[in-house]
């Protein structure tokens, strides 16, 4: 068997020379840049001089084109009409037309059918039920706002920057009783503590001097009087009277009418609706209720809120609180304090600041009920004898107390240096009730 083995170099010597032929190499193509350059920018010249030309063709041919299909109007400030902003071009059959509105020439589109829209129709519907209200509301507070009085406080002093008297304070204040010698005027303290001279401006332009007859510095709530003879019979002809409701049921959603300043501005009539009745005005033995309105208010507010038979129901008053909201003090509450400050009565005085403890709150807290004491103010005749905060107390002079009104009318009753016997509830060590008495002399408030 012949055996297979690796030629030597003779041997392959032999037979390249036998195919010299097929030997000859083929070279490649050497790489020229030059050219390669040459036909890259004969491509780019080519395509600009394209672009141009298209482009003047287009710029000659655009404007023509344009003008046949968006033609505009030229725009004329002389012809133009009122009407909703946004309303479009009036096409024959815009989308505007489907919804009842008016186009750019004023006149109102309509559907197909020639009938408004279900929100046009009650969007114009609401708006006409708005200024209803509204003039029912001027109307109502037309002859209430005649009941409405502006009071300043003057002092003897002379202010030498502009040589005029000082004044001290400018208040809203409402006309609420004439009894054929005085008009009776409820308005703020604030700014009549320092004055020496009141003066009345009515809403008729005439001005009177007033007097005042009581002021309760716990509220801030006074009545100044006006007699009858300072002014002119044709002057207190124009001047009505506001009266007061006595009615307790204010419920929320009651309707009420805001006159005087109760945004800050003198003569504004703001209609709205009572919002709250939880509200509570806590001063030193006496608690009012403090009605919440959506009537935006200001650290100036003052003024009356009307029912809608036009008695008044509330005084506005200034909060801490919710600056921007206006608030009002119950009026039918207040009925027994402004009685006696016509009447110019001393206010009695123990120095207890309560709240009232309902029926409900006694049996869901199991605790008697009474009037819880928040709090007893220095040195009154309250913390003299002992009384603490968190005391109930149950009984004034042998009656029972359920509320804070109780305790007030009856604290109004008696004389002042007479001694009011108190029975009070308090907790033990052990959490139990335990009752304890106390007699304070009754004082005049400060």
């Amino acid at each position: 068997m012949p055996q297979i083995g690796i030629q030597g170099p003779e041997k392959e010597n032999n037979r390249d020379e036998d195919y010299l032929f097929i030997k000859e190499t083929i070279k490649k193509k050497p790489f020229h840049l030059g050219f390669h350059v040459r036909r890259i920018c004969i491509a780019v010249f080519g395509g600009a001089i394209f672009g141009g030309a298209a482009a003047v063709a287009f710029a000659m041919v655009l404007p023509e084109a344009a003008g046949q299909f968006l033609q505009k109007e030229d725009v004329s400030l002389s012809d133009a009409r009122p009407g909703p902003v946004g309303t479009g071009t009036p096409n024959e059959k815009s989308g505007n037309e489907e919804y009842g509105i008016l186009n750019q020439h004023g006149e109102e589109n309509r559907s197909e059918s020639g009938e408004q829209s279900e929100i046009q129709i009650i969007s114009s519907e609401a708006m006409e039920i708005y200024a209803a209200v509204y003039q029912d509301a001027a109307r109502i507070a037309a002859e209430p706002m005649k009941a409405m009085v502006r009071i300043s406080g003057f002092s003897g002093d002379f202010d030498l920057l502009d040589d005029s008297f000082l004044t001290y304070g400018d208040e809203e204040g409402v006309v609420f009783l004439n009894n054929r010698d005085d008009l009776y005027i409820l308005t703020s303290y604030q700014g009549l503590e320092k004055a020496e001279t009141i003066r009345v401006t009515f809403s008729n332009g005439a001005m009177a001097e007033g007097i005042l007859c009581k002021a309760d510095t716990r509220t801030g709530i006074a009545v100044v009087r006006v007699p009858l003879n300072l002014l002119t019979d044709e002057e207190w002809d124009e001047i009505n009277v506001a009266p007061l409701s006595d009615s307790y049921h204010v419920d929320e959603q009651n309707t009420v009418i805001a006159i005087g300043s109760p945004s800050g501005n003198y003569g504004s009539v703001i209609y709205g609706m009572i919002t709250s009745v939880s509200g509570r005005m806590n001063a030193p033995d006496c608690e009012y209720s403090l009605l919440g309105t959506n009537i935006m208010g200001s650290t100036e507010s003052s003024g009356v809120l009307l029912d809608m038979e036009g008695k008044v129901t509330g005084l506005v008053v200034r909060t801490q609180e919710d600056e921007n909201i206006l608030k009002a003090v119950s009026v039918a509450e207040l009925r027994p304090l402004i009685e006696s400050l016509s009447n110019g009565e001393a206010l009695r005085y123990l120095g207890i600041c309560g709240s009232s403890i309902s029926a409900e709150q006694s049996e869901n807290l199991e605790i008697p009920e009474g009037i819880y004491v928040n709090s007893v103010e220095a040195a009154s005749p309250a913390m003299v004898v002992g009384i603490q905060n968190g005391d109930i107390i149950t009984e004034m002079n042998g009656d029972k107390l359920k509320d804070m009104e109780t305790y007030m009318a009856e604290l109004q009753s008696q004389a002042i240096g007479d001694k009011a016997e108190i029975t009070v509830e308090r907790r033990d060590s052990e959490g139990n009730f335990v009752e304890m008495n106390f007699s304070l002399i009754i004082e005049e408030i400060r």
